[in-house]
């Protein structure tokens, strides 16, 4: 985090022109709003770049109460769920973003000149986040589905993985919004039992 945060303020002028928004646009309300930022990012890049070894430990402190057929759904979980995150990342911060923020902005300048440069950057950080836990929502839901048994105990614990990622990972708190990502978490879930029982089936 310490590494980051020193070339944090070109970080930040970088996003925001890679969502065509310049910085001198933006307003900042406090003397400390900025460096709030560098800190806000600087803590969720060092999140992101250090959760293969926190996974990997998670994984080789329960490893040894787990079978092997835990084992094989964990490790290939942890690999394929990352790949996707980290596709789904990209093409948030590069697709949905821009297009999440010319639906809020709606060609406004009385809009853009109000925008703060936190709760801007807060708002690409959650959007890039979310798209990439959107994404890889089947990875996790097929692992619970395969390690859970009764498909009504899977749903349970399906459901309180997506409320919980859907409240962290709401860019702008709200009711509205907090349904939206809500409903496409479920529909993402659902959509993959249903194949995965489909398949089952046959």
């Amino acid at each position: 985090m310490i590494m980051i945060i020193s070339f944090a303020s070109d970080l930040i002028v970088n996003i925001l022109e890679a969502v065509n928004l310049n910085i001198n646009d933006l307003s900042t309300y406090s003397p400390v709003e900025f460096f709030k930022t560098k800190i806000f990012l600087s803590l969720v890049l060092s999140l992101i770049f250090s959760s293969p070894l926190w996974l990997l430990s998670i994984y080789n402190f329960s490893r040894t109460g787990l079978t092997d057929f835990e084992k094989n759904n964990l490790g290939y979980s942890f690999i394929i769920g990352q790949t996707f995150f980290l596709v789904g990342c990209g093409t948030g911060f590069f697709l949905v973003t821009p297009y999440f923020l010319d639906l809020l902005l709606a060609d406004s300048e009385i809009v853009i000149q109000n925008l703060s440069v936190y709760e801007t950057i807060k708002i690409i950080i959650s959007t890039t986040l979310f798209t990439g836990l959107l994404i890889s929502t089947p990875v996790f839901t097929l692992l619970i589905n395969r390690m859970v048994e009764g498909r009504r105990d899977g749903r349970k614990y399906i459901y309180t993985l997506i409320l919980f990622i859907a409240i962290v990972a709401t860019p702008k708190p709200s009711m509205i919004l907090n349904m939206i990502f809500l409903i496409s978490f479920v529909l993402i879930a659902e959509i993959t039992m249903l194949v995965a029982g489909v398949k089952n089936e046959n």
